[in-house]
């Protein structure tokens, strides 16, 4: 039986780690428009959680549903880049597994939005 070796703390490797990763999220603004449409949501609701003072309660939900919507964002597109690459033919497959992380990143958005509603409304009227 083969031990996994233990991995010991590496300043370099986590610091590499975290630069990938930002890369990703570079990336994704780059060449994502929807993640573009996206981040200008988020940008007016932190503006607007700040013109009201929102709670916060409040502001751990808008965190959160920002937060979601980015990520699956950023999960739908990296499928869909890998998707177009291993299967640049159509195929029923692959326009499902699109459709479904599109449907995903939608479903977080509705909700979201929802969930923005509840706050501000209150606070406009």
């Amino acid at each position: 039986m083969k031990h996994k070796r233990k991995q010991t703390f590496n300043r370099q490797r986590i610091r590499d780690s975290f630069g990938y990763a930002w890369q990703g999220v570079l990336t994704l603004f780059r060449h994502t428009a929807n993640a573009r449409i996206h981040l200008l949501f988020a940008i007016g609701v932190v503006l607007a959680g700040l013109f009201f003072h929102v709670t916060k309660g409040e502001w751990i939900a808008l965190i959160l549903c920002i937060t979601a919507v980015l990520s699956l964002e950023a999960i739908n597109s990296a499928l869909e880049n890998l998707s177009d690459q291993v299967s640049p033919d159509y195929s029923p497959l692959i326009r499902d597994a699109k459709d479904l992380s599109a449907g995903a990143v939608l479903i977080a958005a509705i909700g979201s939005a929802i969930i923005g509603l509840i706050i501000f409304i209150p606070y406009l009227f």
